[in-house]
């Protein structure tokens, strides 16, 4: 029951992040503790450059 309560709080907190304009990068849970890391500016999207398209090429 405590593991789905503090999951809900993490998914609270990155909704909060997400709306204050904030990109996440990673979101951890271990035990109590919640450790949200923000996506810097200078990170690259590794799939940035690949044409994800479907269909006749």
């Amino acid at each position: 029951m405590a593991a789905t309560n503090i999951e809900q709080k993490a998914l609270s907190l990155l909704n909060a992040f997400e709306r204050a304009g904030k990109s996440v990068s990673r979101v951890m849970v271990d035990g109590r503790k919640i450790e949200i890391v923000l996506r810097q500016n200078s990170e690259v999207d590794e799939f940035d450059r690949i044409d994800m398209t479907h269909g006749k090429t």
